[in-house]
């Protein structure tokens, strides 16, 4: 009988490509929200989307602990309330609100976003071959809506204001919460494993901490976007303790193969931060270089320039069937790439795709670069990210030990934030005139940018491979197979 995904996966997708609908919002508006609504300047821009997006993955390291200890599910219901209460601060143009928007969104997301990955999770056998495809399939959908949520977010900020861009995102969240409560039931783990609570309350209780934890959350998180070099210093000391702890739980397990798998994991992750560095450029200066020197028209059309991030969601949905497909094909072979010739392979990629807009700067003279460029960019990109993202998600349950899954869930975010963290720093580095100028002027500090990252990142991917080998040895006794979707 030829297996098939659990029905959950479904309800799961939707729900999720609902809120990624609201989350890429954020993402690919802040930097632009803040500068032309605002007013604010780029270093600050740059400063606070680099605290966000690392907030919004790195959060979710408690959030899966606790998520973990007080239920999947009732972490996500609330979370997504908090973010949607958060979004709605985002409708009011003003800079308090902005924090206290922010402030509720990552911390809605640190219970929404780790809680549902682990549902997806425990919908499978540790060792199922469904599993990689489910979660290329659960990736692929929920970038449907972060797709749609982008080029609809982007045509109302352009036209009507960034309060209806936020508002219809805030619709998203509340649309995911509603896809939620009806496809939770349907929800059942796999044979020996669950999903429940593990401390005995009740859930008038659990409830209740989880609103308190938010509560008590919430003014934290915005005391750190007002104190932005003290949120950076407790990311990286936050790191530096969770690889301890991870080491820690590696060396108490019992079987060689069970630490190889946690060493492993600690490893591919610390990996993915430079891929996650470069990925965070995508939306914030990336789209600052396509609002000041790039023409956005595209066959008659003008595209806001943060609507332009929507294109790596496109790609990954097309890209995503293909390459779903080409590792069903060489895992029938037995020569489908090992996770680390893959994690090599994305930095590598996604370091031409910067030094392929660095080229065609060199191209441009005194002229706009046409929007064509920037498209074939994310075609680059997208391919990058499916070498990673999926299969990351993926890795985590996989290699986690049972009960381990949320807070392991939590460090592959932390390690997406801390790119985000590196990639706000980047950004800032040039010092960018606040006023436009001319293309003859702003050309050349691009292009230092764009060929300076994308040559790094492919130096680290080859880097890699010189110890992919050994990462596959340590992942030997636990093959990864990818069926077709």
């Amino acid at each position: 009988m030829t297996p098939t995904h659990p029905k959950a996966l479904a309800w799961l997708s939707v729900c999720y490509s609902f809120f990624m609908a609201s989350f890429v919002v954020i993402v690919a508006s802040l930097v632009l929200y803040q500068k032309n609504a605002l007013q604010l300047s780029s270093d600050h821009a740059y400063g606070i989307f680099a605290a966000a997006v690392a907030l919004l993955w790195i959060l979710p390291v408690g959030g899966g602990y606790l998520s973990n200890k007080l239920g999947y599910a009732n972490a996500a219901k609330v979370g997504l309330l908090v973010c949607f209460a958060g979004m709605v601060c985002f409708c009011f143009y003003s800079v308090a609100f902005l924090y206290i928007g922010l402030g509720l969104y990552v911390v809605g997301n640190a219970f929404a976003t780790p809680a549902i990955w682990c549902m997806v999770d425990h919908c499978y056998s540790k060792t199922s071959e469904l599993r990689e495809a489910g979660f290329t399939l659960f990736y692929l959908i929920f970038n449907v809506g972060a797709v749609v949520g982008i080029f609809l977010g982007g045509y109302l900020a352009k036209n009507f204001g960034f309060a209806f861009e936020f508002g219809l995102s805030a619709f998203f969240l509340l649309v995911s919460f509603i896809f939620f409560l009806i496809g939770e039931k349907k929800v059942t783990p796999h044979k020996g494993r669950t999903i429940l609570p593990q401390l005995k309350w009740s859930k008038k209780e659990i409830y209740a901490s989880l609103v308190i934890i938010s509560i008590l959350s919430t003014p934290v998180a915005i005391f750190l976007f007002y104190h932005l070099t003290l949120c950076n210093i407790l990311m990286i000391i936050l790191l530096a303790w969770m690889i301890g702890f991870l080491v820690h739980i590696g060396i108490k397990q019992k079987e060689k193969v069970l630490r190889n798998k946690i060493f492993a994991f600690i490893i591919l992750s610390l990996i993915s931060v430079a891929f996650w560095t470069l990925y965070s450029l995508e939306p914030s200066f990336l789209s600052v270089f396509i609002q000041n020197n790039v023409n956005t028209n595209i066959f008659g059309i003008n595209i806001p320039p943060s609507s332009f991030f929507a294109f790596d969601g496109v790609f990954v949905i097309l890209f995503g069937l293909i390459l779903s497909h080409i590792w069903y094909k060489l895992s029938k072979k037995g020569k489908n790439p090992s996770l680390s010739l893959k994690f090599a392979g994305s930095l590598i990629v996604i370091g031409i795709g910067f030094c392929f807009v660095a080229f065609m700067i060199t191209q441009m003279g005194s002229l706009k670069m046409p929007a064509i460029f920037i498209i074939i960019a994310y075609a680059i990109f997208a391919i990058g990210e499916l070498l990673v993202s999926p299969l990351g998600i993926s890795m985590v349950g996989s290699l986690a030990p049972e009960g381990r899954e949320g807070v392991m869930m939590g460090f592959w975010q932390l390690c997406s934030g801390i790119g985000g963290l590196v990639a706000g720093a980047i950004a800032a580095a040039p010092k960018l005139p606040e006023h436009t100028v001319k293309l003859a002027k702003s050309y050349p500090i691009y292009l230092q940018v764009f060929f300076t990252v994308g040559i790094v990142a492919i130096c680290i991917g080859f880097a890699v491979l010189l110890f992919a080998k050994k990462l596959k040895s340590l992942l030997s006794e636990h093959k990864f197979k990818t069926p077709q979707i």
